[in-house]
């Protein structure tokens, strides 16, 4: 991934102003979370980012590219619902490089990301398990 970049921003559903006017940088290689209270706005913006939901107005950069109109699969970004589906016949490794080997993502950049998620999660230990497999 590269940077993100947002400029004014917002989001409203009909009269309910959801994302009042929003700058974010998100510079390549930072970890970004959003944190807040349920119903703050929280997984809307994340929606915005990944062009699941339209912004009613500003602007979304990825890579230097204005997103703003891009469908979700040419952003080249990819997001974990907050209930998530996991193959369950699949080991954790596997779930994590699905999306990447769809995209057409050579097997040693796969490996790599793979690995960096992992190590930032606590997986590493755990990648060759099924999600359903105990601790």
């Amino acid at each position: 991934m590269g940077q993100i970049n947002l400029t004014q921003v917002t989001k409203s559903f009909g009269d309910v102003n959801v994302i009042p006017p929003l700058d974010l940088n998100i510079n390549d290689g930072e970890f970004t979370v959003f944190v807040g209270p349920s119903g703050c706005g929280k997984s809307t913006l994340l929606r915005l980012i990944a062009g699941l939901e339209d912004i009613t107005s500003g602007k979304i950069e990825i890579d230097g590219q204005d997103a703003t109109e891009l469908p979700p699969a040419k952003r080249g970004l990819a997001m974990v619902f907050q209930s998530y589906a996991l193959y369950p016949h699949m080991s954790v490794r596997k779930n994590i490089a699905f999306p990447m080997k769809m995209a057409g993502m050579d097997e040693a950049e796969q490996k790599k990301r793979i690995e960096a998620a992992a190590k930032a999660l606590n997986l590493t230990d755990h990648l060759d398990r099924r999600p359903r497999q105990s601790l």
